[in-house]
């Protein structure tokens, strides 16, 4: 049986310039959204004030000085309280997005 040896997919290409990197997440689609992968986690402080909107998806969020969690689905909204620091994760296996309106 003859085999031919397989050529990696790159050798195969024509055009031999660079391709672009793929965006890493989180990933600002413009001010102020911002795209988070599952798991992926963000970190504002001083954003008093500011209300987060979910887009797509669903986050976890907690900020400094609030006992509780907050889940937020598509749709839904938070106003950060204080001046402490925000965390945000995106939970679920699809990218979840985020707008901030500050001020």
């Amino acid at each position: 049986m003859n085999t031919l040896p397989l050529s990696p997919p790159s050798a195969l290409r024509r055009d031999r310039s660079p391709q672009p990197a793929a965006p890493r997440l989180p990933l600002e689609l413009g001010p102020p959204t911002v795209a988070l992968a599952p798991a992926e986690v963000l970190s504002r402080s001083g954003v008093a004030g500011a209300r987060l909107q979910v887009l797509a998806g669903r986050v976890w969020l907690t900020e400094t000085g609030d006992a509780g969690d907050h889940v937020l689905s598509t749709g839904e909204q938070h106003t950060v309280r204080g001046p402490g620091r925000v965390v945000v994760e995106a939970l679920g296996p699809e990218v979840a997005v985020l707008a901030w309106q500050i001020g």
